[in-house]
C-alpha cells in the first residue's frame, strides 16, 4: 500500500511537470508545482517515509529532514483538503 492514498473522488494528472489534482466531488481543481508534483509521485509509489526520502533523494538537492518535512507538509495540506484518505499519512 502506498504511503498517500488518494481520496475516492480524487484525480491525479502529473503531465508537464506541474501536476493537477481533481477533486471530482467538488469541482475544483489543485495545481501543484514540480516539486510538490515529484513529492506527491513518489508518496503514491513507495510505501514508507524512508522510500519516499530515498526515492526524492535521488533527484532533488536536499537533506533527508528537508524531504522529510517536505513529505509531511504536503500530506497535511492534502489531507486538509480532504484529497487524499486519512489514514496512514502521518509519520
Amino acid at each position: 500500500m502506498p504511503l498517500i492514498r488518494l481520496a475516492e473522488q480524487t484525480v491525479f494528472d502529473p503531465a508537464d511537470g506541474t501536476g493537477v489534482l481533481l477533486d471530482t466531488a467538488e469541482g475544483v481543481y489543485f495545481e501543484l508545482n514540480p516539486t510538490a508534483t515529484l513529492f506527491l509521485e513518489a508518496a503514491l509509489r513507495c510505501e514508507t517515509y524512508d522510500e519516499v526520502v530515498g526515492d526524492l533523494a535521488e533527484r532533488i538537492d536536499a537533506n533527508e529532514g528537508e524531504l522529510r518535512e517536505g513529505i509531511t507538509s504536503l500530506a497535511a495540506q492534502l489531507a486538509e483538503s480532504r484529497l487524499i484518505e486519512p489514514s496512514g499519512v502521518m509519520p
